[in-house]
């Protein structure tokens, strides 16, 4: 009657419960004490009345205004419930693409799993090893996803059930979003359990699997609540959104375990060309070098054609034998026309029990340049270094190179078209020229106005000025110099002073993504190139490098002469680049494999520094992306240099580019940079490559004529199908660190025991509930005042 009276449902217990009037009780029982006191004074005067009946009369009375008097005054019930519930399980399945792969499971263990997911065997079952073959054949090409909805729906793992019963279970499917699926399992009327029909229409067809931001996301979504657990079946193989197990450790403190039910293999059988490295700018006449990075599983010792196609023509190929993990192999070519973009693709070709063939193939955009770099090399006495690298240069179709040497047989310049006589005086003459390379010559040499000459090169011709350390001049004597502005170092004094022996060069992390420093694909066999540039004897002291350069090469870490020191280095100076070198015994790294590595890295650093301007790039507003060619999924990096008329940086919060896909340019979209520290006028960004095409890269049109535009390509083959193994090292990490377990298919008939008794819980729910428009109420006074009227007509009071 009372939880009827408070609207309660009889499954909700009354802990307690008090009641009270808005306006008080004192204003309360001071009416009632007045309706009282009317009551008598109205009946007292009916003396015809016996006693006993006004003192009816006048109880049915104040019973009446009572109850008007209660309704005005609005009682109000504080009640505090016993409420039960159950602690919440998550489970979320992961519908990516990558869950869509059909593994060749080749092992005993690997079939004898997929066996008892799809019911194929018992759960105790043993496969003897001469029925694999057999049992393989019955499982067919079952997809991850297959698995997990075989598990899933398994009559005797039954986990869905089991959970159910101690559980409030939410079920979630992720791919780049989370997506719920609702609660509660659908119990036939044979007590059976069955899971919800969601689970039979999901596919796996999402772009990517963020499994860390999924992960965190589901489990806010209960934040306050408890959370028993979170049980995921994925094969882990993120792409996107948060580091997984980064998620997981943010998430540590919660207490939450998460059982991880790794699907899919490894290491599946497949072949996938990870990258083509090789020039994207290249110049006519040149041998176009190519290095496939090949990544295989399962089928070492085998032979397969590596083959090149040239804007949709097969150009050449060669027989390739697979080892295994990966390997580099190379490819070559010489480009036939005289400028313009080629299309290159290199692929593998298939074999029978790859997981996937959309990962066979990788492409690479070469542009063909019919320019020549012209070079300006100004050195004093000829040197060591000298002598091998004019040599370099003169063998280097793609240069044209003029030398002054400032002590030397002055005969030359006039017996030889490669030698002047003198550094150039007049503006367009200094401007002609792509590069300038400084050697050991003294800046007295120069007057003030060809150091100005050689700084407006950089500054604003958009050109490239290159430094030799020598212990005569450089660096020593431009430190009170504009060159000394332009160089990516702080000279300090200059002064020359001895290394040990073995001190070598150190390749840093910028310099092993170096154009300039990178002489070898295999980052070990790079360090040992660099190793052999000893001894270096002595070296200049310096001040460091400056904010806004990049260092390639240091020394080591343990050379107690000198810590941190800029041996190469490069900075943006204006519209232009400089490069210093602080060793004059770079042509050591030719011992014993003649001028190999010596020319490569002189080609690559002189292409590097010199491009830019060939290519246009050079304006007030210079514009650049990391690549040429994307993937779906791969990030975009978008670099802007920003500078005014006066080829001074730009700082502002933030620059806007224009990003059009060519297919649709009036889909454009802009793209904020963000300034880059200690870099002024240099923003950067970044793109996330979706939808296959070609994009173009511009400035807004306010900034159109001072500035260049940038195109690069996003490729049709989705990251989910590029990378097919699972990553259960991932979901080790992720339970490990949760405090949970990682469970194979099979296992997740044993997790319900594993979590243990579940007690129930109980918690106090305090509510109020209005008692003022309560249906007994109005019933009440209804009745008595019903029945004093009633009585009053029968005695006929007015």
């Amino acid at each position: 009657m009372l939880k009827t009276l408070l609207g309660l449902d009889d499954s909700q217990d009354v802990a307690a419960m008090d009641w009270h009037f808005r306006a008080g009780w004192f204003l309360a029982l001071f009416l009632i004490a007045l309706a009282v006191v009317f009551a008598i004074y109205l009946y007292q005067s009916e003396s015809r009345l016996s006693r006993q009946r006004r003192w009816v009369l006048g109880t049915f009375q104040v019973l009446a205004l009572s109850m008007i008097i209660v309704v005005i005054l609005e009682p109000v019930a504080d009640i505090s419930l016993v409420k039960s519930y159950q602690r919440t399980m998550l489970v979320l399945l992961d519908t990516s693409r990558s869950m869509g792969i059909e593994d060749q499971r080749t092992t005993p263990a690997e079939v004898d799993e997929a066996a008892k997911a799809l019911g194929k065997i018992a759960l105790d079952a043993t496969t003897p090893a001469d029925g694999v073959e057999e049992l393989r054949q019955q499982v067919g090409p079952a997809s991850r996803l297959a698995l997990a909805r075989g598990a899933l729906q398994h009559p005797g793992i039954n986990l869905l059930g089991e959970l159910d019963r101690s559980y409030n279970v939410r079920f979630f499917t992720f791919d780049e979003t989370l997506e719920p699926e609702g609660g509660a399992t659908l119990e036939p009327e044979d007590g059976s359990v069955k899971p919800l029909e969601w689970l039979e229409t999901r596919e796996a067809d999402g772009e990517t699997s963020q499994v860390g931001s999924a992960l965190s996301e589901a489990i806010a979504r209960y934040a306050g609540q408890p959370v028993a657990g979170v049980v995921m079946l994925s094969d882990f193989a993120w792409v996107k959104g948060q580091d997984p197990v980064v998620a997981t450790e943010r998430l540590k403190s919660s207490g939450i375990p998460i059982y991880t039910v790794p699907i899919g293999l490894p290491a599946p059988p497949d072949i996938h060309v990870r990258s083509v490295i090789g020039p994207e700018v290249v110049f006519t006449g040149d041998t176009v070098p190519l290095r496939a990075q090949i990544d295989s599983h399962g089928f070492e010792g085998q032979a397969v054609e590596l083959t090149l196609t040239i804007d949709g023509e097969r150009s050449t190929s060669r027989q390739v034998e697979l080892r295994g993990g990966v390997q580099f192999e190379e490819l070559s070519f010489k480009p036939q026309r005289a400028k313009g973009t080629m299309n290159l693709t290199v692929a593998i070709s298939e074999l029978a029990g790859e997981t996937t063939r959309k990962n066979n193939s990788r492409e690479h955009k070469v542009r063909i340049l019919d320019e020549k770099i012209k070079v300006l090399y100004v050195e004093g006495m000829p040197r060591w270094e000298y002598r091998y690298l004019r040599w370099v240069l003169l063998r280097d179709p793609r240069l044209e190179v003029r030398f002054l040497m400032t002590q030397g047989d002055p005969a030359l310049a006039a017996t030889s078209s490669r030698y002047i006589s003198r550094f150039p005086h007049e503006v367009e003459d200094a401007l002609e020229y792509d590069l300038i390379i400084l050697g050991d010559v003294p800046s007295s040499y120069f007057s003030s106005k060809q150091l100005d000459l050689m700084t407006d090169l950089v500054k604003k011709g958009g050109g490239s000025l290159l430094m030799v350390a020598g212990p005569m001049a450089a660096p020593a004597s431009y430190r009170e110099t504009p060159i000394a502005e332009v160089l990516p170092i702080n000279i300090g004094s200059g002064e020359w002073e001895s290394v040990g022996s073995s001190v070598h060069p150190v390749v840093t992390a910028a310099g092993r993504e170096s154009q300039a420093t990178l002489l070898s694909p295999s980052h070990e066999t790079n360090e040992r190139i660099w190793s052999h540039v000893r001894p270096m004897y002595s070296l200049p002291r310096l001040a460091g490098a400056k904010p806004a350069a990049t260092v390639l090469l240091s020394l080591p870490k343990d050379a107690e002469e000198i810590r941190d020191y800029p041996l190469v280095a490069w900075q943006r100076y204006g519209n232009g680049k400089s490069l210093f070198v602080a060793t004059e015994d770079l042509w050591r790294m030719r011992l014993e494999v003649g001028d190999r590595y010596h020319a490569r890295f002189w080609g690559q650093t002189i292409q590097f520094l010199t491009l830019s301007r060939l290519l246009g790039q050079n304006k007030q507003v210079s514009l650049e992306t990391d690549r040429g060619t994307y993937s779906a999924g791969e990030q975009v990096n978008v670099f802007a240099n920003v500078l005014t008329e006066s080829f001074e940086p730009v700082e502002q919060s933030e620059y806007a580019v224009v990003l059009e896909n060519t297919a649709n340019v009036d889909a454009s979209a802009e793209l904020e940079l963000v300034p880059v520290p200690d870099q002024p006028g240099l923003y950067a960004g970044v793109h996330l490559a979706s939808a296959d095409g070609s994009y173009v890269l511009r400035t807004r049109a306010v900034d159109a004529e001072i500035s260049n535009r940038v195109e690069f390509e996003v490729a049709t083959i989705p990251i989910e199908d590029r990378e097919t193994a699972a990553r259960e090292d991932i979901a080790r990490q992720i339970a490990g660190l949760s405090g949970g377990e990682v469970l194979r298919l099979p296992e997740l008939r044993g997790l319900p025991g594993k979590l243990g008794e579940e007690e129930e819980l109980t918690s106090i729910v305090r509510m109020q509930r209005d008692l003022w428009d309560a249906p007994l109420l109005f019933c009440l006074l209804v009745i008595f005042a019903g029945i004093e009227w009633y009585l009053r007509r029968r005695d006929n009071l007015v």
